[in-house]
Order: structure tokens, then sequence, then C-alpha cells
């Protein structure tokens, strides 16, 4: 599997940034609220921040399952997984959020521990994971310096 910190543009002034983890046969991913994000919530840019993963770290591919992570996640405000289904005419376009009762029974038995319910923060995960940041708030064809 591949872990990210992804930086996208959001809607607000500040950037976004949330977790990514990418099945080793990138067939599946999991995006990962970030209690630190400084910008629009991965929730509320959904679109942008999946056609991102899709553009910058799967090189367009085909069809991707694709999950979110959120640490106080509704029902209940717990830390929740969500299947992610795509209900408009266009590829990620019209989102639905179907919350996952037995997240065991999916890809993420085998990711679940990346995630985590507390100080699940890019501060943390940079220091212990030395994951790779993506800026994808410029298009491709342009250097991006972080």
């Amino acid at each position: 599997m591949n872990q990210y910190i992804l930086i996208y543009r959001g809607f607000g002034r500040s950037p976004g940034w949330c977790h990514v983890v990418i099945a080793e046969d990138e067939s599946a991913v999991l995006v990962g609220e970030l209690d630190d994000n400084p910008g629009t919530t991965v929730t509320n840019a959904l679109e942008q921040v999946a056609e991102s993963i899709n553009s910058r770290l799967l090189k367009h591919q085909a069809d991707i399952e694709l999950y979110e992570y959120v640490p106080k996640g509704l029902p209940e405000l717990e830390p929740t997984f969500y299947r992610i289904a795509w209900r408009g005419g266009h590829r990620f376009s019209m989102p639905e959020w179907n919350v996952l009762a037995d997240p065991d029974g999916t890809w993420l038995r085998n990711v679940k521990g990346l995630v985590m319910d507390r100080d699940y923060t890019s501060k943390a995960l940079l220091a212990n994971r030395k994951l790779p940041v993506v800026d994808a708030r410029e298009p491709d064809d342009l250097p991006v310096a972080i």
C-alpha cells in the first residue's frame, strides 16, 4: 500500500490536507479527514479530492472504490468509515456516503490500522511515517514547490 498527504485546492483561502491510502493494485483508495486540516473538509470537497487522486496518484485509473474515514463521523460523532457511491452522470459527481457498519468485511480490514481515532494529523503522519506530500492545487504540467 502507498500512503500520501494530499494538498487540494478546496473552496476557502487555505488549501485542504488529507491522508490518502492506495491499495497495491490501485483498485481501492481510503481518504482520511485529518484533525488539523486547515481548509475545506474532505467531505465538502470530495469530488475535487477524488479527481486529484485519480489524476495525480493513479494516472487516470478506470475504476476505483473510494472510502472516506472521518474521526468524528455522523451520525454518532465517532470514528466512521464510509463507502462512496457516485450517482451523477459524470465520473466523480454527486457522491453518496454509505456508512460501513463492518469495515472488516471490505478492503478496509487491511488498512484501518493506518488511521487514528486521536491525533490524526498531518504533523503526526509526517513525523512518524515520512509520507510524501503531493500538492494537487496546480495543473499537472506545472512544477509544484512545497
